[in-house]
């Protein structure tokens, strides 16, 4: 099973991580695509740490991360574009929006 999970505001941190752990320990690919105020999640270190540790791809709107975000991007996220945001609906099985 590939899972998308797509969040767009701050408030999604509880939830992406209780739904990527719980897949992870499925052993479910997972593909998360951070957009809006969304990208303030990488303020999470849970989330992170999820990408850091392999859990999830973790891609990041580059305009909304320049116009929310502060710095550099965390290890483990990657900047990108609502192109990614495309593929993760196109190549996901399910996907859920936070």
């Amino acid at each position: 099973m590939q899972l998308g999970v797509v969040a767009t505001h701050r408030a999604a941190g509880p939830q992406l991580v209780g739904i990527v752990s719980a897949a992870a320990r499925r052993g479910w690919t997972c593909r998360c695509f951070l957009t809006d105020e969304g990208v303030l999640l990488l303020r999470v270190p849970e989330v992170v740490e999820l990408a850091r540790g392999g859990a999830m791809r973790l891609d990041v709107c580059h305009l909304s991360w320049e116009r929310f975000g502060t710095g550099e991007l965390p290890e483990g996220a990657h900047a990108g574009s609502q192109f990614n945001n495309a593929e993760l609906a196109r190549g996901c099985e399910r996907v859920v929006v936070l």
